[in-house]
């Protein structure tokens, strides 16, 4: 009886401790719970003011989410986090956490396909990865993205999560109009945002459109208008504190004033808005600003700081858009797909081997009844079953293998894609050069005119000097960068037309590298016009009959 006692006592206090020690733990996880959502809380409050604060709360949250068994909080840091690298121009960083966060979403829904809360995240993910394509100027992947967030957004049953989604969808694809300078489609978009949003009543949402409708008035040459739309744009955000927002607005309204030869105002506004770039940390806000100044440098004859701000922009501009990072991007979203291809491959074994053993039950529990004849037809059945699997195995080995042969034609598609992207800067980058150079130049000459007898011998040196600086080779750099990325091109096209000129072997070289008409007549000193004309006469040369046929596709494809 005594020795009961004991025995129960020692249960006892065994029940308690564990009971104790789940309590611990369970308060614990509720604490980091509760400290993760207090570090995303203040970079909500950061991103419009400094995103350098907002990622260094974000990545206390990072630091922290591994302890947790909650998809859901890895999931917002990991997004938190590659919109933060997105607008610092960090797009390797940016790619790699948004892959991060839709590979959780993808296994989710692989076992879960009808999971309201991870359909939502997806389309958050679609199209942020979407926003991320259309700041690099990569329009066809960013409406695919876009398209296949529209998709998932039927099965969304929260209207107003998704009256949200299709307001930022239609002003993401405007954004891609915008871009591609087709104004008054881009413009249509926003009118139409703008009133789905009569409904939503955001305000952040309404400053973003009326901006950007500021800049297709504004490229429409309507400046009054766009003016005054850019300032009610700046006033909402003004009120909201939206600092990278008021520093998108200034940069528009720098240009606007500009383009109406006021410089002073333009200069204001532009020096601002590179102010609040630089205390943000927007890369891509800092190098609008110091583009558009350097421009308006040049229209003050300002050459000094001209050279100033264009060393400073090229500086930027190669840190973000650099070979490196594209590289590993691309890697990134190949390995991102192979093992999504992987995942859902391993998901169908898994319910092949569920099924294999539901039916060998069933056959095992007819032959027990059914003796030997029965038994004899189960394993025929079972005979049968592993031919068809083996034969569907071996079929699905085959589809896998012919995914991952297109997945690394793709890579190489992309890669050639960002090498004649390359060729395209490289050469827009030396004509502008040469171009300011020039303008330089011929100032230089007309001051020597002027200038005292002393002097004259001076100003000579300085031309001579600056002339030095030009790029005369740039049409043999061209060629032969070209030749090296694109090999077998002109040979080709001799076999196709053996009569070619070399101004129209250099124009299909241009069109190869999807260069504008305006671009073209840009660095040939030649009218759009003429461009056109050329463009014609070519068609007609590789004998192109019919609209349906883009020269542009039959260039690329040879």
């Amino acid at each position: 009886m005594f020795l009961n006692q004991i025995y129960l006592r020692k249960l006892k206090l065994l029940f308690l401790l564990a009971f104790t020690l789940i309590s611990v733990l369970s308060n614990a996880q509720k604490n980091v719970e509760t400290e993760i959502e207090n570090y995303l809380k203040k970079s909500y409050e950061f991103v419009s003011v400094n995103l350098d604060s907002a990622l260094l709360y974000n990545r206390k949250a990072d630091d922290l989410i591994h302890n947790l068994p909650k998809n859901a909080d890895k999931i917002s840091v990991y997004k938190n986090l590659g919109n933060i690298y997105l607008e610092r121009g960090d797009f390797v960083n940016s790619l790699n956490y948004f892959l991060k966060a839709s590979k959780i979403v993808e296994n989710k829904l692989i076992s879960e396909p009808n999971n309201q809360q991870y359909m939502t995240y997806e389309v958050e993910l679609l199209i942020a990865v979407g926003n991320l394509e259309l700041r690099q100027n990569n329009f066809d992947q960013t409406l695919g993205f876009y398209n296949r967030a529209k998709v998932r957004l039927e099965q969304i049953k929260n209207e107003s999560k998704r009256l949200q989604f299709k307001l930022n969808i239609l002003n993401n694809t405007a954004g891609v109009f915008l871009k591609k300078e087709e104004f008054n489609k881009a413009l249509k978009y926003y009118e139409l945002a703008q009133e789905l949003n009569v409904k939503a009543k955001d305000e952040k949402l309404e400053a973003s459109l009326l901006n950007n409708m500021g800049i297709c008035y504004l490229e429409n040459q309507e400046y009054v208008t766009s003016i005054f739309v850019l300032n009610k744009a700046l006033e909402i955000r003004k009120k909201l504190d939206d600092q990278r927002g008021i520093a998108q607005c200034y940069n528009n309204l720098g240009k606007a004033y500009g383009l109406q030869k006021k410089y002073n105002e333009s200069k204001y506004y532009l020096e601002e808005a590179l102010n609040i770039g630089h205390n943000v940390g927007n890369t891509e806000s800092v190098l609008y600003s110091l583009f558009s100044l350097k421009r308006l440098y040049q229209e003050l004859n300002d050459y000094e700081n001209a050279f100033k701000t264009l060393d400073e922009y090229t500086i930027l501009n190669k840190k973000v858009y650099n070979e490196e990072s594209v590289k590993k991007m691309a890697q990134l979203e190949l390995n991102y797909k192979l093992d999504k291809q992987k995942a859902i491959y391993s998901e169908n074994l898994k319910r092949q081997e569920a099924e294999k053993k539901r039916t060998k039950l069933i056959y095992y529990s007819i032959g027990s009844c059914l003796f030997l004849f029965l038994i004899l037809a189960i394993l025929w059945i079972y005979l049968q079953k592993t031919k068809i699997k083996n034969i569907n195995l071996l079929k699905e080995k085959l589809q896998l293998e012919h995914k991952n042969i297109s997945l690394e034609k793709d890579f190489l598609k992309d890669e050639l894609e960002f090498k004649n992207r390359e060729i395209t800067a490289k050469i827009m980058y030396l004509f502008k050069k040469n171009e300011l150079i020039n303008s330089i130049a011929e100032r230089l000459v007309e001051l020597k005119k002027k200038a005292l007898p002393d002097n004259k011998k001076e100003i000579q040196e300085m031309i001579v000097e600056m002339r030095l600086k030009k790029d005369d080779e740039i049409w043999t750099e061209f060629e032969t960068y070209f030749t090296k990325v694109n090999p077998d091109f002109y040979t080709k096209l001799n076999e196709i037309c053996p009569n070619l000129t070399p101004n129209e072997k250099k124009l299909c070289a241009f069109l190869r590298l999807k260069m504008t008409t305006k671009e073209i007549a840009t660095i040939t000193y030649q009218s759009t016009n003429s461009i056109n004309v050329s463009r014609f006469r070519l068609r007609k040369k590789l004998n192109i009959k019919g609209e349906d046929i883009n020269l542009i596709n039959f260039l690329e494809n040879l």
